[in-house]
């Protein structure tokens, strides 16, 4: 059973005062980055508890384009809010399995790092919980931080990996 998630603009990611920041460098281009987080081949190489992902709307994708991601016990519908290849990559949640969101955006910008070429990821996940699971938000909070540290450091990991080939 799917959940709508209430529609949010990129701008969310910097008003929400729930998020999630995270800034740290991979050891490769801005470009290969992106096609990391932008397609769901690539997903699945870096994200924990991956399932499988494909997109719901045709090709080309970019802005307005629509995927499903699966992960362990979880799925959701993403609308792609900002794609710039090598510099942006944003989407909203629209719908989700579990009815734990009231409104999500993850936001990812991508700037070269000039002294070995690779690239400083800037990830910003801003949320709003429904209402109903407010009280349970500091015991949610820590799980899902630790989810996304773990993807930035298979993320950072998957491009040494892939730099050393």
């Amino acid at each position: 059973m799917w959940f709508p998630v209430a529609p949010a603009d990129v701008g969310f990611a910097d008003a929400s005062k729930r998020h999630f920041t995270y800034d740290f460098h991979v050891q490769s281009s801005p470009d290969d980055v992106f096609t990391w987080i932008s397609d769901p081949d690539h997903f699945a190489r870096w994200f924990p508890d991956y399932r499988g992902a494909r997109w719901l709307t045709s090709a080309p994708h970019g802005a307005g384009s629509v995927r499903e991601v699966r992960l362990r016990g979880l799925g959701v519908h993403e609308r792609i809010l900002v794609w710039d290849p090598g510099k942006r990559f944003a989407f909203s949640i629209t719908r989700i399995t579990r009815p734990i969101l009231a409104r999500m955006v993850e936001d990812y910008r991508l700037s070269p790092a000039p002294r070995d070429g690779g690239t400083r990821v800037q990830w910003t996940i801003a949320y709003q919980p429904r209402l109903a699971l407010r009280p349970l938000e500091p015991l949610l909070k820590p799980i899902f931080s630790r989810l996304f540290a773990r993807a930035c450091d298979h993320l950072r990991r998957h491009g040494e990996e892939r730099g050393a080939k």
